[in-house]
């Protein structure tokens, strides 16, 4: 059953998920609270996500803090702009508290939110707080269903790095001779960087960098369509689908140097830059969507390739809007639907939990 069909009602949405994991009743009198308070507040699960800078985020960073949780994505045409500019202006309106206050937004469409796309809307927008997503969908989705968030899961699915996509780690001698290691993307965690990838990778195969050597390492650019001198922390970064990198010693020719991307190993790289695709070996083909890499024949029907088209083009994101406050021992303690708040009394319930 499609859930673009099902999630059609956002009021029935709404009230399930408010209600779903406790219950619930309004600010009370003795409470002196606005907004929908659990009566037994249920533990907020935690998670480890990776922010616009790229670094990891977790809930638990935030302890003995006030933490307002809320799912959005940056594309989202009106409902995600209105709660992510209310969040905004009650961060502002906190003036001396707002130290005492996170703020946090988790994407629930990491096919365009990437790490850089957040960075570059969060300067536009002017916000500073965290915004949240993963390299991988499945690790997003399992945060979704631990908050009983509700989420069309289409573009996820097809957002999903090709099976057998790997990373290139290459180590050039100064005699020329070169050792290629293609490691599986699958078998690196969200948390790992480019220099767990370099050491897994040589790792695999037994391979060191000769201390005699003076060895520079590079990454593969893809805009360019050459390896490229990296900068001092390039091994410090999160590594993704698109972390290739070579090392080279002192006095090799880097003309010898084969490409960054060969089609997981099932085809050759023709063209350059943006014109860049595979020719893939036989009985292999080039997935809807990712001309450089190749699968195998059949891997993708139609109606994936309709869903992988969706997940990068015109689709709208169908979820159920709900903004938590977490008090200070880190649980759901009052939640807010909708953009309707009554934003006086949102900032009044967190500095009545900063002062619990």
């Amino acid at each position: 059953m499609n859930l673009k069909r099902i999630i059609t009602n956002s009021i029935v949405l709404l009230f399930i998920l408010g209600t779903f994991s406790g219950c619930v009743s309004s600010g009370s009198d003795d409470s002196g609270l606005v907004g929908k308070e659990y009566k037994d507040p249920p533990k907020a699960p935690d998670f480890t996500l990776l922010n616009q800078d790229g670094e990891a985020v977790s809930l638990s960073d935030y302890e003995n803090m006030v933490v307002v949780v809320a799912f959005i994505y940056t594309s989202c045409p009106d409902i995600c702009l209105a709660i992510s500019a209310n969040m905004n202006w009650i961060m502002v309106s906190l003036e001396d508290k707002e130290e005492e206050v996170a703020f946090i937004s988790i994407t629930i469409d990491p096919a365009r939110d990437t790490v850089s796309h957040l960075k570059e809307w969060t300067q536009h927008m002017g916000y500073e707080w965290n915004h949240l997503t993963a390299e991988r969908p499945s690790t997003l989705m399992r945060v979704w269903d631990e908050w009983n968030v509700i989420v069309d899961n289409e573009h996820i699915e097809a957002s999903v790095p090709p099976e057998g996509s790997s990373n290139r780690v290459v180590v050039m001698s100064s005699n020329n001779s070169i050792e290629v290691t293609d490691y599986l993307f699958e078998n690196l965690t969200l948390s790992d960087t480019i220099g767990d990838l370099d050491k897994a990778a040589r790792n695999m195969n037994n391979i060191s960098l000769d201390e005699e050597m003076n060895w520079a390492l590079y990454f593969w650019d893809l805009e360019s369509w050459n390896w490229t001198l990296a900068p001092d922390e390039h091994l410090n970064t999160s590594a993704n689908q698109d972390s290739h990198i070579a090392w080279i010693a002192e006095g090799a020719n880097t003309s010898l140097l084969p490409v960054g991307i060969d089609c997981n190993g099932n085809g050759w790289v023709m063209g350059e830059g943006s014109s860049a695709h595979c020719m893939c070996d036989e009985g292999y083909e080039r997935p809807e969507g990712d001309i450089l890499s190749c699968t195998p024949e059949g891997a993708s029907n139609s109606e994936q390739q309709d869903a992988h088209a969706a997940a990068l083009g015109e689709y709208e994101v169908g979820h159920s809007t709900v903004t938590w406050i977490i008090d200070k021992e880190q649980r759901k303690r009052i939640f807010w639907t909708g953009t309707n708040w009554d934003l006086d009394g949102f900032a009044a319930d967190l500095r009545i939990l900063i002062e619990e």
